[in-house]
């Protein structure tokens, strides 16, 4: 049975049918039981999957376009499947959260189904053209989310979304093509190419220059980095999260900018030890890593606004994947991809907290908050402890995560994971800071009377920070079938051991 299609058409069918209903009940009806369907298929495929097999499973294969070698091929393995299961719980709980919305609330629920489809096809398609379609397919309603339902930039901010990561896009695609043309045909005889992704990559180590290898690698890493983002190109980041509604930067914060990070282990790690010059591109991710981790550290500490806080905050947490994938340790690679599906958990609760927030109190802004636990009980919870699993508390799955990362990392990378430690500080102290201004402390009467998060808010947030404690507790559900694939790709990479600074 071909589930992973099935998983992926049933959201699409729901923003059809969601686009053409006429009040916002239905609306969210359809868009909460179809993207609960998909969520209940990955569960299917979780309970099927087997954590010690680092090959794709449940291979699908279609011809699509047979003159140019493209076809509709899925498959998940330890890299893709923990990533496809976190899409498919943040997106029903995003669903939930946004409960109330009202305007235009076919569209607005439409386009979130639409963004399940576009990440679920990124995260399962072995074919570099159907990749690359979906890899485009979630630019389209997340600008539409930000420039319809934004703040008073919000068309500005769409639009540097847009162009950011859009070229970025059209610069990895001149690599793919690149890899296309410099592949020998699957047929010598009829010169049939194919777009086959792991055929392309097994195919990089034959080209013979070193020179169009890096150029080719570099490309490729460069759309990958600004989607996550990383230093310095990460300016469009803030920018988004600022103007989007809630929802649509729990999106972007949870599930596209893993797109970035799901690239460095499906793509950029496989390559890295047949490139022309591996020591130096090591070199190269590691720098990227600290700069993003104390860069957006340090712009956190500095930031009035809650949101933008939280925004900063993950450009820093999302330089811990690059450093664990550049120490090429199998526990620090895990550990890596661990630290995507956590941040996704845990940044969900940190946005959603600053919608409520905003709702409620209508400002963000950290100076004129204080003490709103005192009328916001339920969030103020819930809220905390999204903050401690952000810096890192133990029993919480950001501390595994990090904790790996860092603990593996320093067998190759010691001097970045020293550096890196200062941002482990400053991280801790800014949310710590943010809490106490915001949420402790005594009450700002200039707020007049604000109420708690409704209860469907509260629920989606509740559930979220409930995985974060049991992944915290129990990572080994995602964390094994990760480290299977970590350990095939650090023994892809076992002779570059000794070129690692």
């Amino acid at each position: 049975m071909a589930l992973i299609s099935l998983m992926i058409a049933i959201p699409l069918i729901g923003a059809i049918i969601t686009f053409l209903t006429r009040t916002r009940q239905q609306a969210r009806a359809i868009a909460l039981i179809s993207s609960g369907i998909s969520l209940i298929i990955s569960l299917f495929l979780l309970s099927r999957f087997s954590s010690s097999i680092s090959a794709p499973q449940f291979l699908e294969s279609t011809q699509w376009i047979a003159s140019l070698g493209v076809n509709l091929k899925f498959g998940v393995d330890g890299i893709g499947l923990p990533l496809v299961l976190l899409s498919n719980i943040v997106i029903p709980l995003t669903v939930v959260f946004a409960w109330g919305e009202t305007k235009q609330a076919n569209q607005f629920y439409g386009l979130i189904l639409l963004e399940q489809v576009g990440v679920l096809g990124v995260f399962t398609s072995l074919d570099f053209f159907v990749f690359y379609i979906f890899w485009e397919i979630v630019l389209i309603p997340m600008y539409f989310l930000i420039s319809l339902w934004g703040g008073p930039r919000k068309d500005y901010s769409a639009i540097k979304f847009f162009i950011y990561t859009h070229v970025a896009s059209l610069v990895m695609l001149l690599a793919i093509f690149t890899l296309y043309f410099m592949a020998p045909p699957v047929d010598p005889f009829t010169g049939q190419r194919t777009f086959d992704m792991f055929y392309l990559l097994n195919s990089y180590q034959i080209i013979a220059s070193p020179i169009l290898k890096d150029a080719i690698f570099l490309a490729l890493l460069f759309g990958f980095i600004v989607k996550m983002p990383a230093v310095p190109f990460h300016t469009w980041l803030p920018d988004a999260h600022v103007e989007a509604p809630t929802a649509g930067s729990v999106i972007l914060a949870a599930l596209l900018l893993k797109m970035g990070g799901y690239g460095l282990f499906r793509i950029i790690l496989p390559i890295l030890p047949f490139s022309g010059s591996p020591g130096k591109l090591i070199t190269l991710m590691a720098i990227i890593a600290i700069l993003s981790i104390l860069w957006g550290t340090f712009l956190a500490l500095a930031q009035r606004d809650l949101k933008k806080m939280v925004a900063y905050s993950s450009i820093s947490h999302m330089g811990y994947v690059m450093l664990g994938a550049a120490a090429l340790i199998p526990l620090s690679v895990s550990g890596a991809m661990f630290q995507m599906f956590s941040h996704g958990l845990i940044t969900c609760v940190l946005f959603m907290s600053c919608g409520v927030i905003q709702h409620s109190a209508g400002t963000r802004i950290i100076g004129n908050l204080g003490g709103i636990a005192k009328h916001m009980p339920k969030l103020a919870f819930l809220m905390m402890a999204g903050f401690l699993a952000s810096l890192g508390l133990p029993a919480m799955s950001g501390f595994v995560a990090e904790f790996l990362v860092l603990v593996n990392s320093y067998i190759t990378l010691p001097t970045f994971v020293i550096l890196a430690l200062f941002g482990i500080v400053f991280t801790a102290g800014y949310h710590l800071w943010a809490m106490q201004r915001a949420v402790f402390g005594t009450y700002n009467e200039k707020l007049g009377h604000i109420h708690d998060g409704a209860g469907y808010e509260i629920a989606a947030m509740a559930i979220l920070v409930l995985l974060i404690i049991f992944f915290g507790l129990n990572p080994s559900p995602v964390l094994n079938m990760m480290t299977t694939n970590a350990n095939q790709l650090v023994a892809l990479a076992a002779g570059l051991k000794g070129v690692i600074t």
